[in-house]
């Protein structure tokens, strides 16, 4: 609030008194007052005028600067009606009210969207536990009566089952530091962790496996940590020819160590690369792959996020594409979602 903001609303009350102060001299002048204490009275009476607005608008300026400090110090905007100041004037409590009805309306609306998102969430995690029932015993059947045909329906369990798995993950996203568990290991052990899950894609596909510097050791989740590589390796196996290189290379950095999971396929096109982690975005080459979905390096993204990790893609001028993990010294637990830690 500005003091010509402040006069322009009161400008109809000046008035009014000004004209009113004017009768006033008249009516001292035809009464025979001389002209001295005329001037004195409408002095008397401005200096009360000025004194009476000034007081009101020091009192509103300084409750609503207030308010605004306090609203951009909020995390949770929602909540300025109950921790902002007392309101010191009669249409500050009249506005007061109508926020606090207007937050906790929001705050309903909020809490509920919560409710339905958790019972999503649940439900979710429920399905793919009882969904992966039928697809063990449909792979052991498979297992148990080895054909051409079984070997192909075994794959595509194989492919099921690891997208069953991202559904699963993705679902838990949102509350990665109720299963969070940082410990002492190393970039080697999470790297043959999900290279042993990818087995069978990386045969089919006929990779060569270059292995690097993975004895450094790092403190991490290796069960978050490790579906983060698996999915990284399993873009890999999916963007790039047959008999393809895959180069897994850890190496130290100045406060933590790096991991970085390259190939030597097609690339990743200059355009595409600052939104390859956007959701659902498939780019240039995605097009050109049916199974494209764009959730996966996505959800590589907001999984290491939460972890305090720094997930980087790059892709050299000679082809192919390095996606480089940066562990840092010290572990890291995600804040309950909606801390001040989890926003972006």
């Amino acid at each position: 609030m500005t003091a010509r903001r402040y006069l322009a609303d009161h400008g109809l009350l000046i008035g009014l008194l000004v004209l009113a102060q004017a009768g006033t001299a008249a009516l001292l002048w035809l009464a025979g007052v001389r002209w001295l204490f005329i001037g004195l009275a409408a002095a008397m009476q401005a200096a009360a005028l000025a004194a009476g607005l000034g007081r009101d608008f020091a009192r509103r300026r300084a409750w609503y600067r207030a308010l605004r400090a306090t609203l951009d110090a909020l995390d949770e905007k929602t909540l300025l009606a109950a921790v902002a100041a007392p309101p010191p004037f009669a249409e500050a409590e009249l506005l007061a009210g109508l926020l606090a009805a207007g937050d906790k309306d929001m705050n309903d609306r909020l809490a509920a969207a919560d409710r339905r998102a958790r019972d999503h969430r649940e439900y979710v995690e429920l399905w793919v536990h009882e969904i992966k029932t039928p697809i063990a015993a449909a792979q052991l059947m498979v297992r148990r009566d080895p054909t051409p045909v079984t070997r192909a329906i075994g794959e595509e369990l194989g492919r099921i089952d690891r997208l069953v798995e991202q559904a699963l993950y993705y679902a838990r996203a949102a509350s990665v530091e109720k299963d969070f568990r940082a410990e002492r290991t190393t970039l080697g052990a999470m790297a043959d962790a999900a290279l042993a899950r990818c087995a069978g894609p990386l045969v089919r596909a006929g990779a060569r496996l270059d292995r690097q510097g993975l004895d450094l050791p790092v403190s991490a989740d290796p069960k978050w940590c490790g579906f983060v590589l698996e999915q990284l390796i399993l873009n890999a196996v999916k963007y790039c020819p047959a008999g393809f290189t895959l180069r897994l290379q850890g190496r130290a950095g100045a406060a933590g160590a790096l991991l970085t999971v390259a190939d030597d396929g097609p690339g990743i096109p200059a355009a595409d690369l600052p939104r390859v982690f956007d959701k659902g975005f498939t780019g240039e080459n995605g097009r050109r792959y049916p199974h494209a979905t764009g959730i996966g390096l996505y959800l590589c993204r907001e999984l290491c996020s939460q972890m305090n990790l720094t997930l980087r893609a790059e892709s050299p001028a000679g082809g192919g594409a390095a996606f480089t993990l940066y562990f840092p010294a010290e572990p890291h637990r995600p804040a309950p979602a909606g801390s001040p830690l989890t926003k972006v």
